[in-house]
């Protein structure tokens, strides 16, 4: 199977199966820059639950800014308040201080471009779990691909929605679940600071589970 996904922040696990079941991924490079979705924002599990971390953007052209020219708004201290937060959310997390250096990184060194940024991240995300998938961005936008790829731009959404919406995502332990219950598909640092190498197997899971819905669906 083939996918066309959009680009993502530190994305989810549902995203990374995604990749783990394709054989080839495109990420969008063209479309029209959508607000309130996971290109610029994640999820982690905070001391107060679940918690949004956005990543502030300049739309050079206003409301027709294409993904590929949206700026990282670097005059507010993101970087900073994003780590301090992955720090007081996994510090206690049982692989935290195994992958912390991995990560830090991307949180000290400057970044200006949005979609650069997740790549970035996104690369260093498969090479820790050991995923190796051919992932393109594409040429140019096309609002119609071929039946055999199955564009999931738009079906990766905070709200879950969609044909991933059925996705069954098994608990496992979280700093602060004694308080607030699992939280599921968070962002995948959740996954890896919480199951370091086991996370492999768990993404696996989740790719059989997206093969079945989209061969059923």
């Amino acid at each position: 199977m083939d996918f066309l996904l959009s680009t993502a922040y530190l994305p989810n696990i549902e995203y990374f199966g995604v990749i783990k079941a394709a054989n080839h991924v495109w990420i969008e490079n063209h479309e029209t820059y959508a607000r309130q979705t996971y290109r610029n924002r994640c999820y982690i599990a905070g001391p107060n639950g679940r918690q949004m971390l956005i990543i502030p953007v300049v739309r050079p052209n206003g409301n027709h800014t294409s993904i590929n020219e949206i700026l990282i708004d670097n005059k507010q201290a993101w970087q900073k308040i994003h780590w301090r937060s992955i720090e007081t959310a996994y510090n206690r997390s049982a692989f935290f201080q195994y992958y912390k250096d991995e990560f830090e990184t991307l949180f000290t060194e400057p970044y200006y471009n949005l979609i650069d940024f997740n790549q970035k991240a996104l690369w260093k995300l498969l090479k820790i779990l050991h995923i190796d998938k051919n992932i393109l961005l594409t040429e140019k936008y096309t609002a119609e691909w071929p039946e055999e790829i199955i564009d999931l731009r738009n079906e990766i959404v905070p709200n879950r929605k969609g044909i991933l919406s059925n996705v069954y995502f098994e608990s496992y332990f979280q700093p602060f679940s004694p308080k607030y219950g699992f939280l599921p598909n968070l962002s995948v640092i959740d996954l890896l600071f919480n199951q370091g190498p086991y996370s492999g197997e768990y993404i696996h899971a989740i790719a059989q589970h997206i093969e079945e819905i989209i061969v059923n669906r």
